[in-house]
């Protein structure tokens, strides 16, 4: 494959050729080769179109990283559908607020994440939205996945399925918040999916059937093109984990053989810091790979000593589909911690200033991207969508850094009030929505702290109508959100300091701190 495919479906037929059982996902004590994980997709398609799902349609899925998510993926394309992703971490309101805005068809869901049993949530979306539910788990092949089509007819139907294939309908719908809480579903095309997956096996981990481990949330664009797509085209394993661990995955490392051992700095840091870590067989290991953030020096070194991997990392966003810069694979310890590595060379990337205008080297300003396959806009937001362009065309990125003069970029800041905790998004004033719904908070502002173990974390700052403790308004979110999402201090304030506007002042805010209760 000489250059990107169409699609991931495309991807995905050079190795159902023959039967010579090329190994696509390992889950527990469950192994499927592709023509096995072809031949569920194309029957859980088939279920799709009897439940009424027609070309250009919205399916929900609800999954942790496990067969079924990638099953359900191809299933909504072979289907001519489009996939909107929901995380199992989210609450059932939050849940509601995407299936309602995305007019999903049919919701496809595990029915336990964890401790927590989703039956509830499923059974209340059946009731109140009348979407139909697909229930799978919680072991492998439970529930409503039907029996996979025979072996032996696979590549003829993925064959039918790619000549009907329809690339102007979008692959998946990914949810990010905005300024006013409002999630957006992000349009992500099957070229800027598949380009994206392409690239980052030919330019960052170019080995033949690469071994991966995916523990990231799958409704993720880094899931979604790092581990899932990478895979996809590269005909490689995937080593399905719902939980991450670090003791299984230094344990998947040795007894997989994995090629890369990729995450959020929080996690490599909870890998390098495990009882496990200095007997760890890390041998197989090339490459070593991190984004949302900068990695901590000391777990760095740590991990630079105990494999001779390649390391890089990577700043992107959902609407780039995926890396904008990333670190040429290197072990050069100055590179690696003081810059983001440089800019895709096939994307065209600059900084630029307030009018969009590109500024020179060591300048610092916005980041702004044009991409070959740029994202297909705001799912029934026009007005969003026209805002995240450039009238040249430049995908608006909202952060700011600098690009050295030897081309390397320093990460200045994240887009607007947006900060990651664990290597997720949390967007301020959702969580602000949330809190200001409860009878007794007048007005509340939340902003991201640097965190030693999360990277950043919110604290709330609240002003009260009538006496509450913080242990209630933590149980009040721990109800409606996602746990990081959760505010992790609380502080309470007589009256919240505010512009001339009459807007919060979280300049005020910031330098006062968090003194939390």
């Amino acid at each position: 494959m000489n250059q990107p495919p169409p699609s991931l479906l495309h991807a995905v037929r050079p190795w159902l050729a023959d039967d010579r059982g090329v190994e696509a996902m390992a889950f527990g004590s469950h192994r499927l080769g592709y023509r096995a994980l072809a031949g569920h997709a194309l029957a859980l398609s088939e279920r799709l179109r009897a439940l009424g799902v027609q070309p250009g349609d919205r399916v929900a899925g609800l999954f942790s990283p496990r067969p079924e998510a990638v099953i359900a993926l191809l299933a909504c394309w072979l289907a001519g559908a489009t996939l909107t992703g929901l995380n199992p971490r989210y609450r059932r309101e939050e849940q509601r607020q995407i299936l309602v805005d995305s007019q999903a068809k049919v919701l496809l869901s595990i029915v336990r994440d964890g401790d927590r049993e989703l039956g509830p949530d499923l059974d209340d979306h059946e009731a109140t939205l009348r979407i139909r539910t697909v229930r799978f788990g919680p072991g492998f092949g439970e529930g409503e996945l039907p029996a996979p089509t025979p072996a032996g007819a696979v590549p003829a139907q993925w064959d039918a399925a790619l000549h009907s294939f329809d690339d102007r309908v979008p692959a998946v719908v990914i949810y990010t918040s905005g300024s006013t809480g409002r999630p957006k579903g992000a349009l992500i095309t099957h070229q800027g999916l598949s380009f994206r997956s392409y690239t980052l096996h030919h330019d960052r981990f170019a080995i033949p059937h690469i071994r991966l481990l995916l523990d990231l949330p799958v409704n993720h664009i880094g899931a979604l093109a790092s581990g899932i797509g990478v895979a996809l085209v590269a005909g490689g394993l995937l080593v399905m984990a719902e939980q991450f661990d670090p003791a299984a995955t230094l344990a998947a490392v040795r007894n997989e053989r994995l090629h890369v051992l990729s995450g959020v700095p929080t996690m490599l840091a909870r890998i390098a810091a495990h009882p496990d870590f200095e007997t760890a067989d890390l041998s197989s290991l090339r490459f070593v790979n991190w984004g949302a953030g900068p990695i901590n020096e000391q777990v760095l070194r740590r991990l630079l000593r105990a494999t001779p991997a390649l390391f890089s990392q990577q700043y992107g966003m959902t609407e780039s589909n995926g890396p904008i810069v990333f670190t040429p694979p290197t072990r050069d310890v100055d590179v690696l911690l003081h810059t983001t590595g440089k800019p895709d060379p096939r994307l065209e990337v600059r900084i630029a200033d307030e009018e969009d205008q590109a500024l020179p080297s060591e300048s610092e300003g916005e980041v702004q991207v044009r991409l070959p396959y740029p994202f297909a806009g705001y799912l029934g937001n026009p007005e969003s969508s026209g805002q995240a362009f450039t009238t040249d065309g430049y995908l608006k990125t909202g952060d700011r850094a600098l690009l050295r003069s030897d081309g390397y970029l320093v990460f200045r800041g994240r887009s607007k009030e947006m900060y990651k905790s664990g290597g997720f998004n949390v967007y301020p004033r959702e969580v602000e929505i949330v809190l200001e719904s409860h009878p007794a908070i007048r007005a509340a502002a939340v902003l991201g702290v640097d965190d030693p173990v999360w990277g950043q974390v919110g604290h709330a700052f609240v002003e009260l109508k009538s006496e509450l403790a913080a242990a209630d308004i933590v149980a009040w979110c721990r109800e409606r959100l996602a746990n990081y999402k959760v505010p992790k201090a609380i502080v309470f304030l007589d009256a919240m300091p505010r512009t001339s506007v009459d807007k919060i002042d979280r300049k005020k805010l910031s330098e006062r701190g968090a003194g939390a209760v």
